[in-house]
């Protein structure tokens, strides 16, 4: 490990940093994979975070707020952020508190009904869909008996 080989770690680091977002362990394993070696890897994520180009928590709030705008629940942003490497520790801090989009919720079901009565299958199907979501169980049910409850209003 040479101190060239660092400069150009860094360089590397920063290069991939300015296409898109990492973690400091997808980072690391991105430039693995571009063929650094892994002391220079190491060293540039280190100098990156200690210049505070690389955040994991901010990283982990930027994801969190994009999953919540795609219709996420905290369980599925939970998972992603754990497949991009950010530490369950960061994830938690991050999820606490998390509230998931109502409206969203609501507009999933409504869409998936179709204006038609739910059957059971459908609402199995929807409860299914808003699980992989990452929608708890509570939640699910809360929602479908909002939606059922505006259309018997209708």
């Amino acid at each position: 490990m040479s101190e060239q080989s660092q400069k150009k770690a860094v360089e590397r680091a920063a290069n991939v940093l300015s296409m898109r977002p990492y973690s400091c362990a997808g980072l690391y394993k991105r430039l693995l994979e571009k063929g650094v070696e892994e002391e220079d890897a190491a060293y540039a994520v280190e100098r990156l975070r200690e210049l505070k180009l690389l955040d994991d928590e901010q990283y982990a709030r930027d994801l969190c707020r994009s999953g919540k705008s795609k219709g996420w629940g905290a369980g599925r942003i939970r998972q992603e952020l754990r497949r991009k490497g950010v530490d369950d520790v960061c994830i938690e801090a991050v999820l606490e508190g998390f509230e998931p989009d109502d409206e969203k919720l609501r507009r999933f079901i409504r869409t998936r009904l179709g204006g038609k009565a739910p059957d059971r299958a459908a609402l199995r199907r929807i409860s299914d869909g808003l699980f992989r979501r990452g929608f708890s169980w509570d939640e699910i049910n809360e929602a479908i008996h909002a939606c059922l409850e505006e259309w018997e209003d209708e």
